[in-house]
C-alpha cells in the first residue's frame, strides 16, 4: 500500500528529478502501476528554486511520507480503518480486481478477518482522501459523484421512482452473491431521426451480455425488445433469469409497467425494474463496460442502420467468451450457462 519508503521514495526522486522520466516509464522499472506513482509524485510535490532562482516543482518522498502519515491517522476520531494495513490491503487488491466497493464492504461484513464494517461510502472517502493506495480510475465505474455533486432530478422522475429507486433492490442484486439480476442500457450510433439503437442487458454476477437491435429509443421499442427476449427464454425462464433489470432515468426506461409485465399479459410480472440515481452511471458498472467492448466494433458516430442481426450476435459472444480475470480466466458464458436451469 505505502510507496513512499526510504529505498523506493530514492528511486521516484532520482528517476522524477534527474532523469525526467514520466510516470510509465517510472512504474516499469519499479515494477508498479503509473498511477501508483502519479498519486505518490502528487503527495510528494514540493516547490523550490533551481540555480537560475526560479521555483520548480520536484518531488520529496519525505513530504510524500509526511502527507501518507497525515492520511492514515489524521482524518479524524471516527476514521475506521486507521492504521489496519491488512484491512487497507483487503479493500485494495479487490477493487483492483474490478469489485465495487459496495461488494468489498460486503465480503468485508462476511469475512473472519475484521471484527468491524465498513459502509460502501466510507470506502469512497478513504479513496477520495488518499488513505487507499487507490484512486477513482481503480474503480470498476470511475465517475462516482457524491449527491451533493450531482445534479437534481425533476419531481416528476422522483415521483416515477418512489418505491423503484436503487436502494429498493434487493441486497442480493446490489453484492452480486445471487444470480438473475441485470443492468439494461441502450448504445447509440449516431444522432439522427430514424436511427436504431442497441438494447444491452447485463447479468450482474456473470457479466453475460444480452444486446437486441430494436429501430428506436422509444419506451414501446425498448418493451417489444425485452418481449423477443422473453420468448425466447420461455415465460416461466424468463421470470427465473430477471429477477430485477436496474436502469437509467431515461424516458426510454419510463413505462415500468410495460418493462415489468410479461408479453402474455400475466398478472405475474416478468421481472422487476429499479431506477439508478440521476447522473450516476456507475451504479451500472458492468453495463459501462460491456458497453465500452460494443465500441470496438461500433466506434462512436457509427450508424446502425446497416447492422445485421449476424454482427449484433458477433459482439454479443465476443463479450461473452471474452477470458476474465475475474472469473480466473474463465468466460461469462461458461458461468451464465452453469447458473441456469433450463438449456438455451
Amino acid at each position: 500500500m505505502l510507496i513512499a519508503t526510504k529505498t523506493l521514495g530514492g528511486k521516484i526522486e532520482h528517476l522524477y528529478n534527474q532523469q525526467d522520466k514520466n510516470f510509465a516509464e517510472i512504474g516499469r522499472e519499479l515494477n508498479c502501476d503509473r498511477t501508483t506513482v502519479s498519486r505518490e509524485v502528487k503527495k510528494g510535490t514540493i516547490e523550490i528554486r533551481d540555480y537560475e532562482w526560479r521555483i520548480i516543482e520536484v518531488y520529496s518522498p519525505e513530504k510524500g511520507q509526511e502527507v501518507y502519515d497525515h492520511n492514515a491517522t489524521g482524518k479524524g476520531p471516527n476514521l475506521k480503518i486507521g492504521t489496519n494495513d491488512e484491512l487497507a490491503k483487503f479493500i485494495e487488491k479487490r477493487i483492483k480486481a474490478h469489485k465495487s466497493p459496495a461488494a468489498v464492504a460486503q465480503n468485508i461484513r462476511e469475512s473472519d478477518e475484521f471484527d468491524m464494517e465498513l459502509h460502501w461510502k466510507t470506502i469512497y472517502n478513504y479513496i477520495d482522501k488518499e488513505i487507499l493506495d487507490l484512486d477513482r480510475d481503480d474503480l470498476p465505474h470511475g465517475n462516482y459523484k457524491t449527491e451533493k455533486d450531482r445534479p437534481k432530478e425533476s419531481a416528476s422522475t422522483t415521483r416515477r421512482k418512489e418505491g423503484r429507486t436503487i436502494r429498493d433492490r434487493p441486497e442480493e442484486a446490489d453484492t452480486r452473491e445471487e444470480f438473475g439480476h441485470w443492468e439494461m442500457d441502450l448504445v447509440e450510433g449516431i444522432k439522427e431521426k430514424g436511427e436504431p439503437f442497441l438494447l444491452v442487458l447485463t447479468e450482474r454476477q456473470t457479466r453475460e451480455e444480452i444486446i437486441e437491435k430494436i429501430p428506436n429509443k422509444k419506451a414501446e421499442s425498448v418493451i417489444k425488445g425485452l418481449d423477443r427476449i422473453e420468448r425466447r427464454f420461455g415465460v416461466v425462464n424468463f421470470r427465473e433469469t430477471f429477477k430485477t433489470i436496474t436502469t437509467d432515468n431515461g424516458s426510454e426506461f419510463a413505462d415500468y409497467e410495460g418493462i415489468e409485465e410479461s408479453f402474455t399479459g400475466s398478472s405475474i410480472p416478468r421481472t422487476s425494474q429499479y431506477y439508478c440515481d440521476a447522473y450516476c452511471s456507475w451504479q451500472r458498472g458492468s453495463n459501462e463496460v460491456a458497453n465500452r467492448f460494443i465500441r470496438r466494433f461500433l466506434p462512436k458516430g457509427t450508424s446502425f442502420k446497416g447492422i445485421k442481426r449476424t454482427l449484433v450476435k458477433k459482439i454479443q459472444e465476443f463479450i461473452n467468451t471474452y477470458p476474465r480475470k475475474m472469473f480466473d480466466y474463465g468466460n461469462s458464458d461458461e458461468l451464465f450457462r452453469e447458473k441456469l436451469s433450463f438449456s438455451i
